[in-house]
């Protein structure tokens, strides 16, 4: 019979049974293709019983999820990381996202450079400083050793902070000069400048003369108007005073205001 015995026109190897069963007769071969018949049979109805239980439905979640996945990405930009923990809220298979997240990439959806890319143009737009990059960056989940990469330009920095200090200074400009440089300070360090430039064009700022005396002026008929039902004479003054220098107000423009402005007696 050889290696291979007939059976119905296909080859089966059973040299397991020809040990067992060195010659087969007509009706042994015909009960042997039966069974064999039926185990295939068997096997092919799970098989595909599964098939139809798991691929079709394993293609739909990645069809749907990648769609549901396009459209987040319509709406607002993610970087892999953040996009794949939106996608495991949706959907708990990781190799169903894991996929859908290849599949992002390969059609250049998902391209975490052209991020950092518009990350950092969004930042030079708004005159942001280094650290506040990087600050972003880390928001948007950026993979650390591409964020790594991202150098800081100390010329841009400077240039950066300059252009930045003017819109500042328009902002605050009802605050008097003490203030004003606080003001500025505090919020080139909020916009990500460091501490060293932060301070130096801090340190540039101030309101004219003229502006800062006007802004001392009606500072201090204010404090006259809260303080005067109570309090008369020395008593006011010295509260006014106290108030105005608490202000950041210079001690020689404050006694002018008092004694040239208002005509207040001071003993």
């Amino acid at each position: 019979m050889g290696r291979g015995t007939q059976l119905n026109g296909a080859n089966y190897h059973t040299p397991h049974l020809q040990a067992k069963v060195p010659q087969l007769n007509g009706p042994a071969i015909a009960s042997l293709a039966h069974i064999l018949k039926q185990q295939r049979n068997t096997k092919s109805r799970i098989f595909m019983k599964k098939a139809k239980e798991t691929k079709p439905k394993e293609k739909d979640e990645v069809q749907e999820l990648f769609t549901l996945a396009v459209k987040r990405l319509i709406a607002r930009d993610y970087s892999p990381s953040k996009l794949k923990d939106y996608l495991l809220k949706k959907n708990e298979n990781k190799q169903v996202v894991d996929i859908v997240i290849q599949k992002l990439k390969k059609y250049q959806l998902l391209n975490e450079d052209e991020l950092i890319e518009r990350i950092i143009e969004y930042c030079d737009s708004k005159h942001y400083g280094y650290n506040r990059i990087i600050l972003m960056l880390k928001t948007r989940e950026i993979s650390i050793d591409k964020i790594n990469k991202v150098k800081v330009n100390h010329e841009r920095e400077t240039k950066e902070a300059v252009e930045q200090t003017k819109r500042l200074v328009k902002r605050y400009k009802s605050k008097n000069t003490v203030n004003l440089k606080r003001s500025v300070y505090s919020a080139l360090i909020r916009y990500g400048f460091d501490e060293n430039i932060a301070s130096l064009e801090s340190s540039k700022v101030s309101n004219s003369p003229s502006s800062e005396l006007n802004m001392l002026k009606l500072e201090y008929s204010k404090l006259v108007s809260r303080y005067s039902r109570k309090t008369k004479g020395k008593e006011l003054n010295n509260k006014i005073i106290k108030s105005l220098l608490s202000k950041g107000y210079r001690i020689n423009d404050i006694n002018k205001i008092i004694k040239e402005e208002y005509k207040y007696e001071m003993d």
